[in-house]
């Protein structure tokens, strides 16, 4: 396997460990903006996990 394709994999793992602490975040917290904001960077990394995907499954 590449190196490239490693460091993508292990940067997705990290984006799907930080989105999923994002939203331990916004389940905690009680300031609604604050809430939201934490959902939204955690949408926002989810959809940069997807994308990232995507390209890895264009190189084969």
């Amino acid at each position: 396997m590449s190196d490239y394709r490693n460091l993508v994999e292990n940067s997705i793992r990290k984006c799907e460990s930080s989105a999923a602490d994002l939203r331990t975040a916004a389940e905690q917290v009680e300031n609604t903006a604050a809430k939201i904001s934490f959902e939204q960077a955690a949408q926002d990394l989810e959809q940069c996990i997807q994308k990232c995907k995507i390209a890895l499954n264009q190189l084969y």
